[in-house]
């Protein structure tokens, strides 16, 4: 795998062919995760397919915005393997935070799908209020643009944010938070606890290194565990919420493969 010894890693960091190489080192070393989440993709992809040919409404409904979720989780899921693969830890679980995000999200859609249409509204209308505050705040641009930016802020309705801890609690997924909070602290943020990822400490000497965090077997195990648990509910979420029935059975063979390995957490 790769070494934070002499090497061209250290030329070139991630971006180099040295880590292009190690990805079958980096996949045999957790065989059967890395198994299952391309499983766990192929079937997600399928479902996405079938949503998409399904759900033919107008952009702004609940059906089409629950689509577009499981597009976009698929698409951050996809990327977290893909790191993983190449031995990158907080980038990849970084991704696996924005999965439980959009977790989440389709839950709480589902869950009630009016409150969560209202609630998604107010959080457009209040981050596009915000953006146009700050414009018109730093003085952006010309006299006859800051004119029209202010009077689309005045226009704007205040709305309010939607955040993941609002989303978790109106969902069936609010006890996933916990692990969303750990690895906003692990990997997402630059937290003491994150930060501690790129020191090192010789066993049995004294003093610490600075280090490259660069995924072992067991860290990059447990991204990956979080990362299928985090991604399930979405496709499981989707199916039930559009009545996609040619998937019924589907998810029993890939829970029973996921709950015989290992239970690991971060």
């Amino acid at each position: 795998m790769l070494t934070n010894d002499k090497s061209i890693f250290l030329d070139e960091g991630f971006l180099s062919t040295e880590t292009e190489s190690a990805i079958p080192e980096f996949r045999d070393a957790n065989a059967d995760l890395f198994q299952l989440a391309e499983d766990v993709n192929r079937l997600l992809m399928r479902i996405a397919h079938t949503a998409m040919d399904t759900a033919k409404t107008n952009l702004q409904s609940p059906e089409s915005v629950a689509v577009r979720l499981v597009l976009r989780a698929a698409g951050t899921f996809q990327g977290a393997v893909l790191l993983a693969e190449r031995g990158l830890v907080a980038d990849a679980r970084t991704l696996v935070r924005s999965c439980l995000e959009d977790a989440f999200a389709l839950a709480a859609l589902i869950t009630d799908p009016k409150d969560f249409m209202s609630k998604y509204e107010d959080d457009f209308n209040g981050a596009t209020k915000r953006q146009l505050k700050f414009v018109t705040e730093q003085q952006f641009g010309d006299a006859a643009q800051l004119k029209s930016l202010t009077e689309k802020y005045n226009n704007t309705p205040k709305g309010s944010s939607l955040t993941p801890s609002d989303l978790a609690k109106r969902s069936p997924l609010d006890i996933q938070y916990l692990m969303y909070q750990r690895l906003s602290n692990d990997s997402a943020h630059p937290s003491a606890t994150s930060l501690a990822h790129h020191a090192y400490r010789h066993p049995g000497k004294a003093g610490w290194c600075y280090s490259w965090q660069v995924a072992d077997e067991e860290t990059n195990a447990a991204t990956l565990h979080v990362a299928i648990q985090a991604i399930l509910p979405v496709a499981v979420g989707i199916v039930d919420f559009l009545k996609l029935r040619s998937f019924d059975g589907t998810f029993e063979p890939i829970l029973e493969r996921l709950e015989a390995l290992p239970p690991r957490g971060i």
